[in-house]
């Protein structure tokens, strides 16, 4: 037996950890059908302003991805793809949503869309705006909602 670090692990090498570890899990339960969602807002001519990218497998959304353009903010958007997103959840038989944020993003946004800490990492990652003589760093926080 011998172990290989690498930095770029193929895309072979991650299929083969991910179908073995698959197999395990089809020892306790149904494989999952993970399914993408998106919620997009976009001008007359595509491109996009605003947009919500998720997927849910089981009982559960995640929220990978929000984002909405500067012009918007302020203006209700990311509550609506929020809520687009979230009804779609519930149609596909989940009960709860995640999502996750850092502390210069939208934490008090998701706390008022229903959203509760269930964990933060501090000192998660450098702040690149502190000079050096003076660290600081963002805190990384997981926020989940019963729908």
């Amino acid at each position: 037996m011998k172990t290989r670090l690498t930095h770029t692990p193929s895309p072979e090498d991650l299929e083969e950890i991910k179908t073995e570890l698959r197999n395990f899990n089809s020892n306790f339960i149904h494989r999952p059908t993970l399914r993408e969602l998106g919620v997009f807002v976009e001008d007359e001519n595509g491109k996009k302003q605003a947009g919500i990218v998720a997927e849910t497998v089981g009982k559960w959304m995640y929220i990978q991805m929000l984002w909405v353009d500067e012009s918007l903010r302020g203006k209700d958007v990311g509550t609506q793809l929020i809520t687009e997103a979230e009804e779609e959840a519930k149609a596909r038989g989940c009960r709860y949503s995640l999502v996750d944020t850092f502390s210069f993003q939208a934490r008090p946004f998701y706390e008022r869309m229903g959203y509760n800490v269930q964990m933060a990492l501090e000192d998660y990652i450098d702040d690149s705006r502190a000079p050096e003589d003076a660290p600081s760093t963002h805190t990384r926080f997981f926020l989940t909602k019963s729908l």
